[in-house]
């Protein structure tokens, strides 16, 4: 945990709460500062699949917002749509393979 100059406590949360541990650990072995890396990792988790409902859309703008500094446009969001989750449309859920 010296390497990934982290607490033992501060690693254990990142284990317990990551979305997605490997990736932030990552991020954090990078250099990336842990709350940053927590943030990026929400926002990189959210965004591989597309949201359903009123909830998942609105947690998404939020979680983009955090992560890049603005709201996305309409247009962020097709270009998004085009580039992750047509191709998800077009094969099914990922889970459901």
């Amino acid at each position: 945990m010296e390497k990934l100059n982290l607490l033992d406590t501060e690693y254990a949360d990142i284990i317990a709460n990551s979305d997605n541990p490997s990736f932030e650990l990552q991020l954090v072995t990078l250099g990336v500062d842990p709350t940053e890396a927590r943030i990026k990792t929400r926002f990189i988790t959210l965004l591989k699949h597309k949201p359903e409902t009123l909830e998942e859309w609105e947690e998404l703008m939020s979680v983009w917002e955090e992560a890049c500094g603005y709201r996305p446009s309409a247009e962020n969001i097709n270009l998004i749509s085009a580039l992750l989750w047509e191709k998800q449309d077009e094969n099914g859920d990922e889970e459901e393979k």
